[in-house]
Parts: C-alpha cells; structure tokens; sequence
C-alpha cells in the first residue's frame, strides 16, 4: 500500500506530456495482459492507469473509476484485499468528483468493512475522512464530525501524519459551514503546519485557499487576498485545474469586497466554466451564489435571480440542504430588491426553516458527544500502551532481581557492600518520598491551573458564541423589521395620521439605535480576543484613516485635528483593533464639544516602560466621580437626546488596550475638557528610525 502511495505521490511531479505517453504506454501493456499475462500484473496496471487518469494534471475521472473498479473486482478474486482496498477507494473517490455521492459512500463504506487484518487501519481512517466530507457537502454535519473523529483517532494512532493533517482540515471545514470560523481557522493552521512540514504542496494548496475563505469571514480582507493569490499561484505549479477554479472564485470574493465588481464578476465566469468543464456541480453551485450576491451589491437583481434559479434547480438534484438553505436567505434579498415583499418574505421563511434544522443545539451537542468519544477512545489506548509498557518493565525488575541474587552468593564482599548500600538506599527513600510529595502538590496545583484554564477555554467559546447570535440571529429579524417598515412608511404615510407617521418615526429610530448597539456588542467581544498581532502597524498610517474616516464629522462640526508628533512609532498590534481604538477617542473628543468648535489634539511621547498615547480635546469635560466610571460598559453620563452612543465604546478601547499590556485613563477638567491616556509597553513598540535601518542593513 505505501509502495502505491507514493507512486501516486511521485506521478504528480510528471510534466504533462510525460504523463499522457505514461497513459498512452499502460493502455498498450493493458492490451496485452489481457491477450496473455498473469492477473496480478493486469491489477497492477489497472491500477497505476486508474491513478494516472485520476492525478490532478490529467483530472480525467469516469475513465480513472473504471479502471480502479476493474482493479478491485479482479483482486478480490485474488484474494488480494490490499490492492482491492486502494481500487474501491479511489474510485469512491472519483465518483465524488463527479458528484455521484452515493456510489461514493457505497465504496467508502466497502473499505470499512474490511474485516480485521486484511487491510491497513490507515485505509479505512481515509475512508472516514471521505465520508465526512460528502456529509459536510450535504449539509449533515453532525454524521460528518462523527466520522472525521473517527478517523483521526486511527490516525494518530498510527502517527500518520498526512492524516492527521487531512482530518484537522476537514474538522476546519465543517466548522467553517456551522459559522464557527475561529475554530474553522485554528484547525486550518494545523493542517498546514503539519503539511509545511511534509512539504507536500498538493495539500499545502488546499489549506492556502481555505485560509483565504475563512480570513474573509473574519473580515481579514488583506489576509484573505494573500491566501488567495498563493494558493492560485501553487495550483498553476502543479497544473491543477480544479485548484486554478478554486483559487479564482476565491479570488472574486475578494475584489466584491474592495467593491471592483468588474474583477470580480469575470473571476467569478472563468471559475464557474472551469467547475462546469470539470463536472464539479457542488462548486458551481457556490459560485453562483457568490456571483448573484455581487449582482446585489451591484443592484443587478434580475442577473442574479437567474444564478440563483440556475443553483437551486443544481442543489436539490444534489439533495444539499446546505446550499439550497443559503439559495433561500440570498432569494429573499432578491426579490426585496425587486420591491416584491411577499415573495422575499416566503424564501425568507424557507431559509431560517432550513437553517434551523442544520445549524440547531441538537447538532452542536452530538457533535460535542463525538469528541468526548473521540478523547475517551484516545485515552482508552494510551492506557493500554501504559500497561504493556508496565508488564515489560516489571519482567525487566524480575531479571534485574535474579541477578542480584545470583551474584550476591557468589561473593561475600558484594554482600557486604550491599548491607552497606542498603542504608544509603533508605536514606535515598525518604529524600524520595518528600520528593514525591512536593510532586503530588505540585500537580495539584497544575490541576487547579488546567481547571482555571478550561473554565476561560469554556467563557471565551460562550463570548465567540454570543457574538454569533448576535451578528446573525439577532440581525436578521432587525433588519426585517427595519425593510418592511420602511416599505410601510414608503407606500402608506399619507394613509397614516401626524401620530401614526410619529409612532412610524419612533419604531425606525429604535431599530437603527438597536443596530448600532449591536454592532458596539459585537466589536467588544471581538476586542482582544485575537491571536496575538506580529506584525508592526504604522500610527501615522492609521491616524490618516481616522482622518479620512472622519472627515465629513470634522467638517460638519467645523471641528480641527492635530497630530502634534509627526514621529509616531509603530505598535505591535492589529491593524483594524488601532484604527478603533484612535477613531472611537477622537469620535468621543468631537462628539463632546459644548459650545465651542471642538479642537482634538493626538500627540505620542516616549515613557521609561514604553510610549504613552494622549487624545485632548476642549470639550464639557467630565467630573472627578465620573472619570472611572467612563470605561464601564453600557454606562452614559448623558441623556441619549443630548448626546449619541450606546455606551459601549470606551469599555472596547479599555480591552483593546489591555489585550497588549497597557493601560487607559483619562484626566478632565469640567467645562475645559479631558484629556485620554493609554500606554503601549516597550516590546509592542517600534521607532521608524529603527525600520530604516533594518531595511538598509545588508542581507
């Protein structure tokens, strides 16, 4: 089995040429065999075309599953199961490609049920891999963990590392279509970092364009291109024809988000003919939700709708739940930008219906159930290793003892030398012993600190939680709310007296002012629960964004901004993270004003730990019980007719500042204005003069 591995492996790195003579030249040795030669040389060469015919330069599937499903019939005649094996799979896994899911589980399944010792267990961990990812595809993702979990154990097991790699990507991708995208991009990351390791550029392909999908999630547009232009760059290496349809889809989310919808639409076209050509249905289905959503943003409902029509009539021959769930949600949108409320509300329907009966606590749970049995099955074998371990080593004692004995009466100045020994030893015991127990106290305490650990794992998973429901569950009746109101106030004010029109007022200010409360939740939650930034981001750089952020608030409130340090260093920290913090203090000294034009000073000054920030502006100013009190969540010190906000904002720049080790105060003077302080200590500090240099030292 790992002889045909890796020459599967080594064929990829044929050039094209080579490798349709290689084909051409099995084809011919075929027509002979079968004229006359052995059955196992026929299985073998079934097999090596199947894998030629199926590599990712040629990509020819249908011809590759006949051959791998003559292979298997003729060795299990044979009696030959390791060969048999490799030839289901891979034609399981052809008929995948083509979409014919079913007869894909049959062979995977095949594969499975090989009985105990015929085959290796690394076969059927492959199997389970598979088989996950076609329910995954369906949208069954509580089956799908369930048998992922399964393979990764026989995975680690075995120390197979490739494995390993494959499983942690497909975990990714499941978590990625429950919308759980930190958890999708760690399992991602680990999948690639074992992948770098191995140098297999087939699979680090395929976590660089995941990477991408899940950074654009996360709103990590830059990362997400990077990715994305990688992995279309490694595919084109390798001649992948489905990596280079891949890598173009992805790339065409990118440019909707820069909004060049022009981009866009012809990477989205060059994608979808490359899928169509290659009879990846699934694939094309997802681009053509992707190209209707930017006819959307580009206000080309029709062109959308018939991407839409075109994908649903495609996912429901394909029974994927997953995709007409997502069909639906994008529909309604459709036919609300056709001004057809009715019809939009009726998709609108479909799409939670679905949506609740894939992504439900019923399927969360199982899936939680799943890795408990996963870790219990994983323990259950380390316990048996350890005991095997204990037996050898006690048969080692029991020698070692014979020994002893047999030397000590050999000799009597060895066994005085022992006597001697022994009282050495007891000392040596009781040092032990108090040894010993400093260890039994020393892994309590390591056990209160796992505890303590889990308990934060368990609070910061119910925080990314919360943000959830609140970007997506909470959202999505507000905005509901928010169109058909409007569609109320838009057609039938005239019907609606002074106060109903007011009662209409009041109903779209609440859902705006709700809006903005969700999405102050939203950026607090995500405040500091990054990974840890490594990369220097530029103060100046990100001052101009503040600026051009606000520079229509400057202007309407006839309001200055000076940046009195024009050497501002740079801090280690996330980009997005700085700009709201800076924007949210500079907001607040604008939006505080009194009667005065508002002046907002930002200045930057060395400090002995480090750099400390200051934002001064000449607004009301705030009181001296007041001035701790400002950081708090949700706490006002106005009404919210005299000033705006939600009291989210300064509480946001306090986690901000403490995900790096700072501190944030404030120091005020009522009627004159306040002044807000936050430090940034030495090591997430950088001097422009210090990037000069590094970038003129010689390599």
């Amino acid at each position: 089995m790992k002889f045909t591995y890796l020459l599967f492996v080594f064929l990829l790195q044929i050039p094209t040429q080579g490798l349709s003579n290689t084909v051409d030249s099995l084809l011919n040795t075929l027509e002979l065999l079968q004229a006359k030669g052995s059955t196992k040389e026929l299985i073998k060469t079934h097999l090596e075309l199947g894998h030629h015919l199926y590599s990712k330069k040629e990509e020819k599937y249908l011809e590759s599953i006949y051959h791998f499903d003559l292979a298997a019939e003729l060795a299990l005649k044979e009696e030959d199961y390791t060969s048999a094996a490799n030839a289901i799979f891979f034609s399981g896994v052809g008929h995948k490609r083509t979409n014919d899911f079913q007869k894909a589980l049959e062979n995977f399944y095949r594969v499975i049920e090989f009985e105990e010792g015929l085959i290796e267990e690394l076969e059927k961990a492959r199997a389970y891999t598979q088989i996950s990812s076609i329910y995954q595809a369906l949208g069954n993702y509580e089956k799908a963990f369930e048998q992922q979990m399964q393979g990764l154990l026989i995975s680690e097991v075995k120390e197979d590392s490739l494995g390993i790699a494959n499983s942690h990507y497909n975990i990714g991708t499941i978590f990625f279509y429950q919308l759980q995208y930190e958890k999708a991009l760690e399992s991602y990351q680990k999948a690639k970092d074992i992948c770098d390791a191995l140098k297999n550029e087939s699979f680090i392909y395929s976590c660089l364009a995941a990477l991408g999908a899940v950074h654009a999630k996360l709103g990590m547009h830059e990362e997400s291109l990077s990715y994305n232009r990688r992995s279309l760059a490694l595919a084109e290496k390798l001649n992948y024809k489905t990596g280079i349809a891949y890598a173009k889809g992805n790339i065409g989310s990118n440019f909707v988000t820069q909004k060049e919808y022009a981009r866009a639409e012809a990477f989205y076209q060059e994608a979808i003919q490359l899928k169509t050509e290659l009879g990846d249905t699934y694939s094309v289905i997802g681009n053509k939700i992707e190209i209707a959503q930017l006819y959307l943003e580009w206000e080309k409902a029709i062109e959308a709708k018939r991407y839409l029509k075109e994908a649903l009539k495609s996912a429901k021959e394909l029974d994927s739940r997953s995709r007409q769930s997502d069909i639906y949600k994008h529909l309604a949108l459709v036919h609300d930008q056709l001004d057809q409320p009715l019809i939009a509300y009726e998709y609108n329907k479909r799409y939670v219906s679905m949506k609740d009966s894939l992504l439900n606590e019923k399927t969360l749970e199982e899936m939680g159930q799943s890795k408990r049995r996963f870790d219990v099955q994983k323990s259950e074998h380390e316990i048996e290793m350890l005991k095997k371990g204990n037996e050898l080593l006690g048969k080692n004692e029991e020698i070692r003892k014979q020994q002893i004995y047999l030397f000590a009466i050999t000799t009597f100045a060895i066994f005085m030398f022992l006597l001697w020994n022994r009282n050495k030893l007891n000392y040596q015991n009781k040092v032990n012993k108090l040894l010993e127990e400093k260890n039994l106290l020393l892994n309590s305490k390591n056990e209160e600190i796992h505890v303590k650990n889990k308990q934060l794992e368990h609070s910061n998973e119910d925080l990314q939680q919360f943000a959830y429901v609140a970007s997506h569950d909470l959202k999505e009746p507000l905005r509901m709310i928010n169109s058909y109101t409007k569609l109320l106030k838009r057609r039938y004010s005239s019907s609606f007296d002074e106060t109903g029109n007011e009662f209409m007022h009041y109903i779209i200010d609440a859902v705006d002012r709700m809006e903005t409360l969700l999405n102050d939740l939203l950026d607090f939650s995500r405040a500091g629960s990054q990974d840890a930034p490594t990369k220097f981001v530029s103060t100046k750089d990100v001052m101009m964004m503040v600026e051009s952020n606000l520079r229509h608030r400057i202007e309407l409130l006839k309001a200055t901004l000076i940046i009195k340090n024009e050497n501002l260093p740079l801090v280690r920290a996330h980009r997005t993270q700085l700009l709201q913090l800076l924007q949210n203090l500079t907001s607040n000294g604008m939006k505080f004003k009194g009667t005065r034009d508002p002046i907002v000073e930002i200045d930057a000054k060395p400090s002995e730990n480090g750099y400390i920030f200051s934002v001064k502006d000449n607004g009301i100013g705030i009181s001296k019980e007041n001035l701790e009190k400002v950081f708090e969540m949700f706490r006002r010190l106005h009404t919210r007719e005299e000033y705006e906000g939600t009291g989210i904002g300064l509480a946001t720049c306090k986690r901000i500042v403490a995900s790096w080790g700072g501190e944030i105060w404030v120091t005020s003077e009522e009627g004159k204005g306040s002044t807000f302080f936050f430090s940034v200590p030495n090591a997430a500090i950088q001097l422009p003069a210090q990037v000069d240099m590094e970038a003129a030292a010689p390599k």
